[in-house]
């Protein structure tokens, strides 16, 4: 067994050391130069598959991502020729939680404002609102939205999450189906889309959703970027229907610096970052050493697809 291992800013600094100790023969590149792609059963990361094409690896028989969205991979030709694939659930969704209850504290006890207030010297009071009893909608109930129900919980909200099915899902209050979204949003306070991106989610988020908002709501995305057509979204901001919009996520990234998103004084951005924190590295190496070990004991992975 031969391992390739890439995108090392996910996984500990000392994780070198960590594999040559446990004795795993261990390759390690940034993607762009792989000697000879043939060579490797296991690779951790997808950064050789933006240099070569899948094709190449014609010995690969487990690939672990550091990603837990897929949508960008071509999977089912993997899947088909047998390949073993996890993805990386799990791994980022405290951090990403954490952000969700940051923003939306932000957005209702007016910090934006503030902050600018502060820059300017200014003495200058706000309306702010409490988080308890307001309506939280979330799109998706995967583990990230679950994380963050559970980290809202304590401040009293009802807490409403859609899925496809409108199944019963651990922290939420309420729970419905995705296809009938237009039905919830007129009662939403706070809007958080978790959805991955398939046909059905491109640009779910456009004119007629926002539309459909009441006034004041905040809305959080930290799924796909292009679930949210931003050029509607950019016009329900200079309306009362929006209070406050955290991204972390963008139709094109990086996000240009031409986007009147940057400047906009209701909107918060961050460059894809909300799945960092310093517990996230232990999480990919763990799960990618228990990944191996489960491929050669012939055992089911975790997070298989």
């Amino acid at each position: 067994m031969k391992i390739l291992i890439t995108e090392l800013y996910t996984l500990p600094t000392d994780v070198k050391e960590r594999f040559e100790n446990a004795g795993f023969p261990v390759d390690y590149t940034d993607g762009s130069s792989v000697i000879d792609p043939t060579q490797y059963d296991v690779i951790y990361g997808q950064h050789p598959f933006k240099t070569y094409p899948y094709s190449a690896f014609t010995n690969l028989k487990f690939l672990q991502l550091s990603s837990a969205g897929i949508d960008h991979l071509p999977v089912e030709s993997w899947l088909k020729d047998k390949v073993l694939i996890s993805n990386a659930k799990g791994v980022y969704s405290a951090p990403i939680a954490e952000m969700i209850v940051m923003s939306i504290l932000m957005g209702l006890k007016q910090i934006p404002q503030f902050m600018s207030s502060q820059r300017n010297h200014e003495w200058k009071k706000e309306n702010t609102r409490e988080l308890g009893f307001l309506k939280v909608l979330f799109l998706g109930t995967g583990n990230i939205a679950s994380e963050a129900a559970l980290r809202l919980a304590p401040f009293g909200p009802l807490l409403i999450g859609l899925n496809s099915d409108g199944r019963a899902i651990p922290h939420f209050s309420v729970t419905g189906k995705l296809s009938e979204l237009q039905a919830y949003l007129p009662s939403a306070d706070i809007i958080v889309n978790t959805l991955p991106l398939s046909q059905d989610t491109t640009h779910l988020m456009d004119e007629k959703f926002f539309n459909g908002l009441k006034e004041k709501t905040i809305f959080v995305n930290i799924g796909r970027g292009k679930s949210v057509d931003e050029a509607a979204l950019i016009k329900a901001l200079d309306t009362d229907q929006l209070s406050f919009v955290y991204l972390d996520v963008f139709e094109e990234e990086p996000l240009k610096k031409e986007s009147p998103l940057w400047a906009h004084p209701k909107v918060l951005i961050t460059p894809h970052n909300s799945g960092y924190g310093q517990l996230m590295f232990e999480r990919n190496y763990s799960l990618l050493l228990n990944n191996i070990q489960h491929y050669l004991s012939h055992e089911a992975l975790e997070n298989q697809l």
